[in-house]
């Protein structure tokens, strides 16, 4: 019990460390669950408090369990297994009575570990995943070499990260990518945008209250003006008196955009678990593997549950042609309600000698009305948009774009509604866009004859400063979210913003090297080097490249390898002789024993023996499995042996 005792501090330690990234994602009755019986352990190795019997762990083993399959609906999915994983590691401590059990451990803590890339994937959780690995070394060294100082093991453990660090590097670059998830398994869901393939009058405004990064934008140049800012998501198409949604899927676009004023840009995307992506209006092209429908918005294959960086060219000056037949579904409306502003369409249709003439009549009647932009508009009644328009005037971007829209579809102009961000705050350490859930906006499409569908933003026409400034500078004081109220007090809270930028800046820097290393950018590095992966020859050259690095390796850290075979034997011999004395008095080692465990029977059977045993013990694993060359200690060794009191 006393080498337990000595060992459990470094093994919850570590057990805490691996544990820590998972606390705020795991049930709280399993964090709990954790911290209860890692205290109960802390006790009995303070107190006289009994560890639990056999029978109380296996009963604790099949509540967590039975636990484990009520939260997670009977669905083994990954956080299933994180889940299993912590509630084994609350438990483990409770029945560590020998070496292999705290061996066992300690590989638990390894694996809680590896759990945090199901979660996380920024610079942040690296650089932690690095210290956890440092500090579960540590305690694995610890709990094999106990004589040590604590400060000694853990310095070894640094020195052996270091060494490793070279061939972690190689095999990050080089080790074979799949184009894809590995057995299909993918991450748990991190973030979202909120936008979904319906919209509702006050959708959005929920989003702002959110400050999670939706994208970040890097442009290969200067980063155009904030009125082409717009970040085209999803598109809108029908209308059902109540609420947009986008309908049928628009066919699948072929030819690219023409027009001017081209930009070019990076964009790295957060997992949003939907599979469209986002660009400036209009996007070129749809970059690799991503495809365009015919209303220029590009979708993926799958859901997007990881971070995800592609490179888009757009043009900000477009004509998109002649409107097809697919698209006089947003001429559109609903047989009856919101006649008011059916009858209002009309009415601009009758008396306007163009459609140009009929949107400025529109704009001009947002400009001139008593309209308020706010996050929290009045509940709408049955006729949402003559209510909004005709009695509350009170609303935030949806409410002005698909009254918009509902006003043109009633004076015959087509019309649609586009769902994205506007905007972005520009980081400037890095002179990249940081466009966040804050910055959701949706506005209006119209379809001019010789222009094709043209961006109109009555929003901008009733709040000016929404587009310029932001969300910021669009709602009052008392309608500001917390986190925005909190960027304009105090010159500390402007010191930790300029500190938060930067390390924002340190981590896209780093999602573009490592994070964004995927299987297409491995293989264009590898081309440049002549290797190709299309062709069985590539595979073979990246492995046989892989051997020679880790030879290399290899042979450079035996070289510096001290190997006393001389004293290890001796070590050996005067550790067989010790079992041969102890044998004499019926404490025979049995072939499973280890060191320890040997040392820890004597100590159970003879309490006279108990504490000279444990010292010899201590020097043999020190000499035999530690880096001690010292003579002193191996004669230290054999007069321990030598004097045995038997």
């Amino acid at each position: 019990m006393k080498q337990t005792n000595k060992h459990m501090l470094p093994i919850l330690v570590a057990l805490v460390v691996s544990i820590a990234p998972q606390i705020l994602r795991l049930p709280l009755w399993i964090v709990v669950w954790c911290m209860v019986l890692w205290g109960y352990v802390i006790l009995t190795t303070s107190s006289k408090l009994p560890r639990p019997n056999t029978f109380f762990l296996s009963m604790l083993t099949i509540v967590g369990l039975l636990g484990i399959l009520q939260t997670y609906k009977y669905v083994l999915s990954g956080p299933a297994f994180i889940g299993i994983l912590s509630v084994m590691a609350g438990l483990k401590p409770l029945e560590i009575n020998d070496h292999r059990g705290r061996m066992v451990t300690i590989f638990l803590a390894y694996f809680l570990i590896i759990t945090s890339l199901f979660e996380y994937e920024n610079l942040a959780i690296t650089i932690y995943m690095f210290f956890s690995v440092l500090i579960n070394t540590a305690a694995l060294i610890h709990i094999n070499r106990s004589q040590e100082e604590l400060r000694n093991n853990f310095f070894l453990s640094a020195r052996i990260l270091t060494q490793a660090l070279p061939l972690m590097i190689v095999l990050f670059f080089l080790f074979p990518r799949l184009p894809g998830s590995f057995f299909r398994l993918t991450r748990q869901p991190i973030g979202q945008t909120g936008f979904t393939e319906k919209l509702s009058l006050g959708d959005v405004a929920k989003l702002v209250i959110s400050d999670k990064v939706a994208f970040r934008a890097e442009f290969k140049n200067s980063i155009p003006e904030p009125n082409l800012l717009y970040w085209r998501g999803i598109v809108f198409r029908e209308f059902n008196g109540n609420s947009w949604s986008t309908g049928f899927r628009a066919p699948t676009r072929r030819a690219p955009l023409h027009g001017s004023n081209p930009v070019e840009y990076n964009i790295t995307l957060e997992p949003h678990q939907k599979k469209w992506i986002f660009s400036l209006d209009l996007p070129v092209l749809a970059p690799y593997p991503a495809y365009m429908l015919d209303d220029y918005t590009m979708l993926l294959k799958r859901n997007i549950k990881k971070k995800l960086r592609y490179k888009v060219k757009s043009y900000t000056s477009f004509n998109t042609g002649r409107l097809k037949n697919w698209e006089r579904v947003s001429l559109k409306l609903p047989e009856k309600g919101n006649e008011k502003a059916r009858i209002l369409g009309r009415k601009w249709a009758e008396g306007a000698d163009s459609p140009e003439e009929i949107v400025e009549t529109a704009l001009t009647f947002f400009r001139e009305s008593n309209f308020i932009y706010t996050i929290k508009p009045n509940i709408l009644r049955n006729n949402p948009i003559d209510d909004f328009l005709f009695n509350t005037q009170k609303g935030f971007c949806e409410h002005y774009a698909s009254a918009f829209a509902f006003l043109m579809r009633a004076a015959g102009i087509p019309s649609r509604i586009v769902g994205g961000y506007v905007g972005g705050k520009v980081n400037p350490f890095g002179n990249y866009l940081i466009v966040r859930q804050s910055d959701a906006h949706v506005w209006a499409e119209v379809w001019i004859a010789e222009k094709g569908w043209i961006r109109v933003d009555p929003t901008s026409i009733v709040v000016p400063a929404r587009v310029a400034q932001g969300i910021t500078g669009a709602l009052s004081a008392e309608e500001l979210p917390a986190f925005l109220v909190s960027r304009q007090r105090g010159a500390f809270l402007d010191l930790w913003e300029k500190i938060g930028l930067g390390w924002d800046a340190l981590s896209t820097k780093w999602d573009m090297v490592f994070t964004g290393y995927s299987y297409w950018e491995q293989k264009v590095i590898l081309s440049h080097l002549g290797i190709n992966l299309s062709h069985k020859a590539g595979w073979i050259i990246v492995f046989i490249v892989i051997c020679l690095v880790i030879l290399f390796i290899a042979i450079l850290y035996l070289r510096h390898i001290d190997k006393p075979v001389v004293k290890k034997d001796a070590v050996q011999a005067t550790y067989i002789e010790l079992c041969a004395k102890l044998g004499k008095i019926g404490l025979n080692r049995k072939p499973s024993q280890g060191p320890y465990d040997y040392a820890q029977f004597v100590g159970a059977s003879n309490q006279n023996l108990k504490k000279p045993v444990a010292e010899i013990i201590d020097h043999y694993i020190l000499l035999r499995y530690g880096r001690c060359n010292d003579d002193s200690t191996l004669k230290r060794f054999k007069l321990l042996v030598k004097i045995l009191p038997i």
